[in-house]
């Protein structure tokens, strides 16, 4: 498949361009975090409603929000293209 050239960019749309990339990529940097942070919260809760001595609830939701939330990212990151 033949390569399409890309039109020149003026300075100013580079520098437009690269500050939507990064805030696109930083927020799903927050997106991530705020998904492990909530699954270690919530855990930590549960674990101590219900009386657990091991972090059994926090280590088992914060890997499950961590998992939905990269598959999140992966879903948004195809719909890009």
């Amino acid at each position: 498949m033949p390569r399409v050239p890309q039109p020149k960019l003026s300075p100013q749309e580079r520098r437009k361009s690269a500050i939507k990339a990064s805030m696109k990529y930083g927020g799903m940097a927050f997106q991530l975090f705020g998904a492990c942070l909530l699954g270690a919260f919530i855990g930590r809760w549960l674990d101590g409603w219900m009386g657990l001595e091991r972090p059994l609830w926090a280590v088992f939701l914060t890997i499950l929000f961590m998992a939905a939330s990269i598959y999140v990212i992966y879903r948004q990151l195809l719909n890009d293209k």
